[in-house]
């Protein structure tokens, strides 16, 4: 989009113009974007280091928005063709994860890079009915979060590694809807990012939104793969796109909500 609304400021600006704002005025700004002609949330983008130009973009717009066409141009880190999928009440999701230290067999969506193993369900159990286990990487759980609102308030139950098993509809938290309540509590959150920041000693602050908002923290030895796995030329890249961090919500002195990403294995961008 070249243009969006600032509900900031009541005012539309174009990103030519919006680029041209102080590096405090955007940081507030970027946060109150809205697409002009359906409303919904927008992000900014700025202009890379590779020449692509400064740019609005939703994602989603409203069904029918005139401009979620000329959206589509815009590619997001993760962003393919998957066809949704159907989860039936009762299923049991295994989640796999894929990288660092979590260990296991390498498991790759088409945005990431490496060998690929054939997904299914199976039915487990004797007697009564008969629940499907599936196993299935971030990468697909954030498209169905993303994609399916019947997925992120089912009933399906999801299995990570040794923490207690949950519904999806409890698991699954949204960036918006993360409050100091979920302190210390291990969860899937996931949403949209405005922008990436960096902070003290190298650390990287993905933030979705103002300091009322949850941010999480890539620290610096993590940084590199994960840029290179979701195909990230700059930190700008981050703006816009969807994330799904499994970790444990903590809160500072200063009542800031975030989420360290402790290992490259429990993340996925979209």
């Amino acid at each position: 989009m070249d243009t969006a609304i600032c509900t900031d400021d009541g005012h539309t600006y174009t990103a030519v113009e919006f680029s041209s704002l102080t590096a405090l005025q955007l940081e507030r700004k970027r946060r109150h974007l809205v697409c002009e002609a359906c409303g919904f949330p927008a992000f900014f983008r700025k202009a890379s280091r590779s020449g692509r130009g400064a740019c609005f973009g939703a994602r989603p717009h409203e069904d029918g928005c005139v401009l979620a066409a000329a959206d589509n141009e815009i590619r997001l880190p993760g962003v393919g063709d998957d066809q949704d999928e159907a989860f039936n009440p009762g299923d049991r999701i295994v989640v796999e994860l894929a990288f660092g230290g979590q260990g296991g067999e390498v498991h790759l969506d088409q945005n990431e890079r490496g060998p690929r193993r054939p997904r299914g369900g199976r039915y487990i159990g004797e007697g009564g009915p008969r629940a499907a286990q599936m196993h299935r990487r971030l990468s697909t759980l954030l498209r169905m979060l993303v994609t399916a609102p019947n997925f992120r308030y089912s009933d399906q139950l999801i299995a990570v590694n040794d923490q207690p098993e949950l519904l999806a509809r409890d698991f699954f938290v949204h960036l918006s809807n993360v409050t100091p309540q979920y302190t210390g509590q291990f969860r899937g959150y996931w949403g949209q990012l405005t922008d990436a920041r960096d902070g003290t000693d190298g650390v990287l602050w993905l933030n979705s939104g103002g300091r009322a908002e949850m941010s999480f923290c890539l620290p610096l030895e993590h940084k590199q793969e994960i840029m290179e796995r979701f195909r990230l030329d700059e930190e700008e890249d981050f703006s816009g796109s969807y994330i799904l961090v499994l970790g444990t919500l903590q809160v500072s002195r200063n009542g800031k909500m975030f989420c360290v990403i402790d290992d490259p294995a429990v993340v996925s961008l979209r």
